[in-house]
């Protein structure tokens, strides 16, 4: 495990090797899971705000779980998550396009319609963030139906922390990832 400033980084983000390829999982991680993607509360305001703009990609079955739910619900605890659609359990945000299912508030963002991607857990997938004591911990999520995104990434040689390079700059700011690159360079020059 590193530390980097407040952040502990697990050595799986760096010795396991991850590259997405909605291709071959055709969006699964959009419609798999017992549970909404986790939104951090300064998000919510801006799924709020913008809802009206990125509603139109949205199936009317998302757009139902989100008039019936909210944006966001309260998960455990005081946590916030994206509202599911009952039937399926796929992410109200989610539709299908080409056989892939995709991401309505990126589909917004692409179209340079909001200011934001998607939420970050989402952006950061397959890193998950949690809070230990005083520190951030970023740790990698073991999900079958990534497979496929690990098999490439091993074929590429492509480490989980530079395939989600941008999304870690997003989050922790770009000195802190150019000090994560320079602590794992010197780890494997020794």
């Amino acid at each position: 495990m590193l530390i980097i400033g407040d952040v502990l980084v697990s050595d799986e983000l760096i010795d396991k090797c991850f590259c997405c390829d909605v291709t071959l999982c055709r969006g699964a991680c959009c419609v798999e899971g017992d549970g909404g993607a986790p939104v951090a509360a300064d998000e919510v305001a801006d799924l709020d705000t913008y809802y009206p703009t990125f509603r139109k990609y949205m199936t009317e079955a998302g757009i139902a779980a989100v008039e019936a739910l909210g944006e966001t619900f309260v998960a455990e605890g005081d946590a916030f998550g994206t509202p599911l659609i009952p039937v399926t359990k796929a992410c109200a945000f989610s539709f299908e396009e080409d056989g892939i299912t995709k991401c309505a508030i990126e589909k917004s963002y692409l179209q340079g319609e909001i200011p934001f991607r998607k939420p970050l857990s989402c952006y950061l997938y397959p890193i998950r963030v949690s809070k230990v004591g005083r520190y951030v911990a970023l740790n990698y999520h073991h999900w079958d139906i990534c497979k496929t995104a690990c098999e490439k990434g091993r074929a590429l040689a492509l480490p989980v922390y530079k395939f989600l390079k941008e999304p870690l700059i997003q989050a922790f700011g770009k000195d802190w990832y150019c000090e994560l690159e320079t602590v794992i360079e010197s780890r494997s020059s020794v």
